[in-house]
Formats: C-alpha cells, structure tokens, sequence
C-alpha cells in the first residue's frame, strides 16, 4: 500500500482563521483512501481581520490592502502548515504537497465573462513550507463552462460514501453546499449530485457584524436569533428571490446576498418594528427554509442521513430548526464519520492536491455542467528535492496511459 501525505488549507467566510489539517492518502487514483491525521486551526490577528473584512465587504477594495492581503495570506498560511507539522510530529520530507484553494473574494459563473478570483500568495507558500502548493481549482472547470463549484464532490464521496446508504454531505459555510451520495455512485461518479443550496453563514455572520458594529463576528450558538421572533412578511419575500426557482448546476450569486441585502435587511425589520434578535432569528429561518427548500427541490430522492460539516454546524438554533424540517431524517456531524466538522473544508484541500498528483480529473460535470472533466490546479513548485519527487510521482502514474496511447 503507497502511503503520502499531504497538507490541506482553508480559510473560509467566518473570517477567523486558517484551518490545516494532515490527511494520508493510500491507494490511487479514484481508489484512493483519505485518512483525517491531524487538525491544527490559526487565528488571524485582530488587525488581519479587519483587512479581510475591508477587502472581502467591497467590490472594489482599494488596491494596496488588496495586495498587501494577499501577500500576508501567503505568510499566514504557511505559518499555519508549519504549526501543523509541528505539532503533528511529522518531518516534512513525509510530505508531498499542500492543497490551497486560497480565500474566496469573487467567483461570478453566469456573467459574460464567467470569473472567479482569490487572494493568497502560493509562491510565499511554497517559499517558505519547502513543499509544492496545489491551488486555483475552480477556474478551469469555468473555462468549460461550469459553474466552478462545488469542486470537492468527488472528494466528499471518497470520504463519506456508504455502499449500503444513501447520504447526503451538507457543509454549512458561508453558503451551505450539498453533495448527495447514493449508494451506487455509477461509473465516475455520474450519480452523484451537488450543488449550493443557499445563502448561509455570509448572512448570519455579516449581519451579526453590522448590527454590533464588528464587536461581534458571529452568533455564537444562535443565542441572540433564539431571543427573536420571525418576521413572516420578511420572510415570505426573502424565498421569493429568483436564486430558489433554479435548478442544478448552480451557484449561490454572493454579489445579491452581500451588504446591500443585510443593510435592507435591517431597514424591512425596523418597517415592521423588529429589533436585533427579530431580524436575526428572522435571517436564520431563512437560511434553514431556503436549504430545505433546495434539498426537496433539487434532490432526486431524500437520503438516509445528512452529515453536517462547516462553522454553522456552531449555531444550536440553525441546527434545531434545520432538524425540524427535516425530520424523520437523521443529522449528524461528520465527527462520527472521522473527519471533525472544523476540519472537512481543509481536508477537502488535501484531496484535491491528492487527486490532482496522482492524474485524476477532480471536476464532476455531472455537477458543475463543464463540457468536460479535466486535471485541475495551478502548482507552485516547493524545493528542488520535494518538487522533483512530486514530478517523479506524476510521471508513474501517467506512464500506464502513455504506454496505452501508443
């Protein structure tokens, strides 16, 4: 059995940190085996994150925090991979490569020019881990005409497809994504359905921020929207967004869902005199609602269980009402499944670069409807020693095809 390691990296919408998480792959190709090792998250500075929300909150940051943010991503994710190794034990020659898609600052697949843009330095990455870096995953599925998202399907279903049971992996990040994985998953995974389901966390946090002036970046636990009453007119119209009447392939338009929508938002409440908890319970229920109404809509069949991953899994009154609408189906966090909720998006990193070394197209049209699957990722190569390793390893794994193709 050929084991490698690889790093994955995230930094999602919560704006927190870098997540790290060391993942051992075994196996190859789509028969790969991906094993959870180790997780180590890294807390931005105060001042880092009010960059971050400066440069992600505008659409059209003023150019020196732009670059200098992302010269600073590059640093803080390799300080990030450095203290997972650390404390993980494990030498970096063990290491093959690092998996970063980098931070998410624009992704439009339905404009003229379908584009998609995020911030981090991979070649300060690479400099400073010594390791080739794996990164820029969405953009040539775009270029196909996908959608560019949701480009970690194929490793959700390395990670937590059952054969006897049909599943369904729903991150709740800054938009919930939902992969189903029935328990045949067809020949490359053509069964396999995916799509983000809804505006998630980018609201509930975005508005938490704005209402306590950035004291607070999130609803810890959902404490203040459970002291709230739902407001059913906001409500009612909030679903009538255009976004809830499409079918997969599709993409959450974050543009629609951003500070222009929270700040009316606000406003609609105080029309029908609600207050801080009002429009925050209000905002969860409508997250919940919108996620359910994609998952009976765009869904071909209601699975056995759900398993919950990402920062809104934090949020008790989010994950209530989610149970709610969907009872008699179970939830669970993906923890019971070995992968710690925190960690899956890094993870998901991890499996990318994986997939991508050993030759595997990791896009699914099925899901992103790109004219094709292809090789995806931009390599930013580490030392001469682990760069030439990593080239001695693709090498073996194209020469069957090579030899085939003769």
């Amino acid at each position: 059995m050929i084991r490698r390691w690889y790093i994955g990296l995230s930094s999602g919408s919560s704006l927190l940190g870098v997540d790290a998480a060391l993942v051992r792959a075994e196996g190859l190709g789509t028969d790969v085996t991906l094993h959870f090792e180790r997780f180590h998250h890294y807390p931005y500075s105060p001042e880092m994150r009010d960059l971050l929300i400066r440069v992600t909150a505008s659409p059209t940051p003023e150019m020196r925090s732009l670059a200098t943010l992302h010269r600073i991503l590059g640093e803080t994710y390799a300080v990030a991979a450095r203290q997972l190794l650390e404390q993980s034990r494990r030498p970096v020659q063990d290491i093959m490569a690092i998996g970063c898609p980098g931070q998410s600052l624009w992704h439009d697949p339905e404009g003229r020019y379908p584009s998609t843009f995020n911030l981090g330095m991979m070649g300060v990455l690479a400099e400073r881990t010594g390791l080739t870096t794996l990164s820029d995953f969405s953009s040539r599925d775009l270029a196909l005409g996908g959608q560019g998202v949701p480009i970690t399907a194929l490793v959700d279903a390395l990670l937590f497809h059952h054969p006897h049971e049909h599943r369904v992996s729903l991150h709740l990040g800054s938009v919930a994504t939902a992969v189903s994985l029935p328990a045949h998953l067809g020949q490359n995974c053509r069964n396999v359905i995916a799509f983000q389901a809804a505006p998630c966390t980018m609201l509930l946090d975005g508005l938490m921020r704005l209402l306590t002036k950035g004291r607070e970046t999130f609803d810890a636990g959902g404490k203040h929207a459970v002291q709230g009453r739902c407001l059913e007119p906001l409500l009612e119209r909030w679903l009538r967004h255009p976004f809830f009447q499409r079918r997969p392939p599709k993409c959450v338009p974050r543009s629609e869902f951003g500070l222009d929508f929270l700040n009316g938002a606000v406003e609609q409440a105080q029309q029908l005199q609600g207050n801080l908890h009002d429009v925050l319970c209000t905002m969860t229920h409508f997250v919940a609602e919108a996620i359910v109404h994609s998952l009976q809509n765009d869904l071909p069949a209601m699975p056995t269980r759900f398993l919950l991953s990402g920062g809104g899994v934090r949020n008790g009154f989010l994950w209530h009402l989610l149970e709610q609408k969907l009872h008699p189906l179970s939830l669970e966090k993906t923890d019971a499944h070995g992968v710690p909720t925190e960690a899956c998006q890094a993870v998901a990193s991890a499996g990318l670069a994986a997939l991508a070394m050993d030759g595997v197209p990791i896009n699914l049209p099925s899901v992103t409807g790109a004219t094709g699957a292809r090789l995806l990722g931009q390599f930013t190569p580490g030392s001469s020693s682990n760069w030439a390793r990593c080239l001695a390893w693709m090498a073996r794994q194209t020469a069957p095809m090579q030899s085939a193709a003769a």
